[in-house]
Order: structure tokens, then C-alpha cells, then sequence
């Protein structure tokens, strides 16, 4: 097992670079395993999925939601391998590039689907909201002109959520802090994902893992994280993310960074709850309650 020690972090200043553009493509085709059925009785058929985009914990206990290409979906868990979809949720087909949840309020970007009414606006959604778990959806900011292919979001201790988003036509992490109403461009940064926790931002770059202690005004380098692809944190703040070879890694309390086992293939999308990781990598939706050196693969089934 691998083992680096962060309890002071080594920070240096992020630099802006084009070099992950090699890590920002790929197709995943997502399909369970196959699982043993209830005698008497017909299991619902199995799910697949295309372009996930992104994992989220949901609002309520036991929930996974499932940002898709063609809309949001509830993800259940049961006691085997076995979990049952919803969705999509509210019956809309966005295609969701990005996707967060703060509070009680959920934020979406991307792109409309097929069916989706004009109001949303075309050919982005710009920043949407939905406060009632996906079922609904308004229009907050930037309808029509800005699709966001990664957002975070965390609520302030005013009781306000800050909205950070990656613009893809900008290499300028852009920043709301009035939950989406009105947006600013924050420091040059080329980055994958980004996550805010607490009062920090963190953001992986080609240089590595990058943290904003000012809202996106300034980054600077951990030099001792290993080089992440994704990040995501648990309830608590604690870190967990895969890095640019695979390897799954998480950060306990200490600031200490452990590495267990790797996904299969290109992981694209990640969520942490307490110390299970689920990431969607080439297998489908799997995950793992040891740092990834025991995985568990999910069969998808209709709910």
C-alpha cells in the first residue's frame, strides 16, 4: 500500500496548462453484472448507461444520483450488489454535463435533450436549479450562452450557496457567490473536476491537486497529494479521488493519503460515502469499501 503523509500541506502556485486535454475524453458503456433472481419471481430487466457525467450523494439517506446524458436518475443500494434505478427523474431528458448538490438545492448545466421545452434555453442550459430533488427545474443564470462541464457547489456560513462551474469556452474557473444569480471570472485554471468543501476549493489540474482558500481568486499546488483526476469528499470534508493511473486514494483526518487498488479503465465520475467509494468506470457503477482493492459491481435494475 501506498502511503504519503500531508499533515502540513506543501502548497506551490498552480500554473495554467492544456495538458489534461488527453484525460477529458471518453465513452463509457455502463451495464451490471448479472445476479441471482427472487424464485417465483422476474427480475426487472438490466439498466445501461451512457456518458455518465456525474455521481452524487442524495439528499436523502441511502441515495446515489446518477447525472446523465439523458437526465438525472435515482440510484437505490441494496444489501448485495443489486440497486434499483428511478428516473429519469421528473421526466426530463437534459443532457446534465455538470451537476451539484448544496443543501437542499441541486444545480444542473449542460445541454437540452430531445424533449426538453425551449424556456430552458438552447444550445446550453446555462445554470439551472431544482429544489425538490430533481422533480422540478427553474432557470437561474447564463440560459442559453454557458454549459458547464463540472460544478460544485457548497452552502456559506451566511446560509448562501457559492457555485464555482468550469466554462468550456474559458480557462477561467467561473464563481457565484449568491447561489447562481450573478457570476465573476475567478483565477486561469485548467482543471477536470473541482470540489468545494467547507470554506476550500479544490480543483485537479495538469500540475496537480490544486486548493483555493479565496473563492477561486488564487490556487496553489499540495505537493504532497497525489496527482488526481477526481475528487470528491464524504459528509464529513474528507478527501477521496482517483488519480491520472487509476489508483484510488482517500485522506483521513490527518491528512494522510492512502492508496488501496485501481478502477478498470478510464473513471468517470466519482462519490464518497464515509469510506465506500463509487466511481463509474468501464465495469459500470462499482464500488468498494477498501480503497479499491476489492471492488463490487453493480447490477442495475429498473425501479
Amino acid at each position: 500500500m501506498k502511503l504519503r503523509t500531508t499533515s502540513t500541506p506543501s502548497l506551490r502556485a498552480v500554473a495554467s496548462g492544456s495538458g489534461l486535454a488527453a484525460l477529458l475524453t471518453a465513452t463509457l458503456l455502463l451495464a451490471g453484472c448479472t445476479a441471482t433472481a427472487v424464485p417465483g419471481a422476474i427480475p426487472a430487466p438490466e439498466i445501461a448507461f451512457q456518458h455518465i457525467h456525474k455521481l452524487e450523494v442524495g439528499q436523502i439517506e441511502g441515495e446515489l444520483i446518477i447525472a446523465a446524458h439523458d437526465g438525472l436518475y435515482r440510484l437505490t443500494v441494496g444489501s448485495d450488489s443489486e440497486a434499483t434505478v428511478e428516473g429519469p427523474i421528473g421526466g426530463f431528458d437534459f443532457d446534465l454535463m455538470g451537476f451539484a448538490i448544496a443543501g437542499d438545492s441541486a444545480y444542473a448545466s449542460g445541454h437540452p435533450g430531445p424533449n426538453t421545452t425551449g424556456t430552458f434555453g438552447t444550445p446550453h442550459l446555462g445554470l439551472i436549479a431544482s429544489t425538490d430533488r430533481g422533480e422540478s427545474w427553474t432557470s437561474v443564470s447564463l440560459t442559453g450562452e454557458v454549459d458547464f462541464h463540472a460544478l460544485t457547489a457548497e452552502t456559506g456560513a451566511d446560509n448562501v450557496e457559492r457555485v464555482f462551474g468550469l466554462d468550456t469556452s474559458k480557462q477561467q474557473i467561473q464563481r457565484s457567490l449568491d447561489g447562481g444569480q450573478t457570476w465573476s471570472d475567478g483565477a486561469e485554471l485548467v482543471a477536470r473536476d473541482i470540489l468545494a468543501t467547507g470554506p476550500l476549493l479544490y480543483a485537479t489540474t495538469p500540475d496537480g491537486l490544486a486548493v483555493s482558500e479565496d473563492d477561486a481568486s488564487s490556487f496553489d499546488v499540495d505537493l504532497n497529494a497525489p496527482a488526481l483526476y477526481l475528487v470528491a469528499a464524504d459528509r464529513a470534508g474528507l478527501l477521496s479521488g482517483i488519480d491520472i493511473n487509476g489508483n484510488a486514494w482517500m485522506r483521513d483526518a490527518e491528512g494522510v493519503w492512502t492508496t488501496g487498488g485501481t478502477v478498470t479503465g478510464t473513471a468517470q465520475a466519482l462519490a464518497v460515502v464515509g469510506s465506500r467509494i463509487y466511481v463509474a468506470d468501464d465495469r459500470g457503477i462499482a464500488f468498494t469499501d477498501d480503497k479499491g482493492e476489492t471492488w463490487t459491481v453493480l447490477t442495475l435494475r429498473k425501479g
